[in-house]
């Protein structure tokens, strides 16, 4: 009899192991799926900074510097944009923090030939 007893006293040592497992196991799930949200939605958020300064430097090219900034700050809210002109061409940089992943800094660059007869 004193198999079974030592086999009980086995298995009750384990009770309860299984819902440790899993609720880690879920909670890694959780991280993960959250740091991959956070992720793409960086990713979207980058595409949003590069059509951004896509635009000012267009928009800067045909209408000025002026127009160009202001139609950044329309096309990404909340971030940093700088229009520079000069020597036929024009630069916007439109910079933002990334939200959700601290540090992270996204950053969108164009260039565009400045039209002729446009302001500077």
């Amino acid at each position: 009899m004193t198999v079974p007893r030592r086999l009980r006293a086995a298995a009750a040592r384990d009770d309860g192991s299984v819902t440790v497992e899993a609720a880690l196991g879920i909670a890694s799930l959780v991280v993960v799926v959250a740091l991959a949200a956070a992720g793409a939605g960086a990713a979207l958020a980058q595409i949003r900074m590069v059509d951004a300064a896509r635009e000012a430097a267009r928009v800067a090219a045909m209408s000025g510097v002026e127009e160009g900034t202001a139609a950044g700050r329309v096309a990404a809210p909340g971030a940093d944009v700088s229009v520079v002109g000069g020597g036929g061409a024009v630069t916007a940089e439109v910079v933002a923090p990334a939200r959700g992943l601290p540090g992270v800094e996204l950053r969108g660059r164009a260039v565009a030939r400045a039209e002729p007869g446009a302001a500077p």
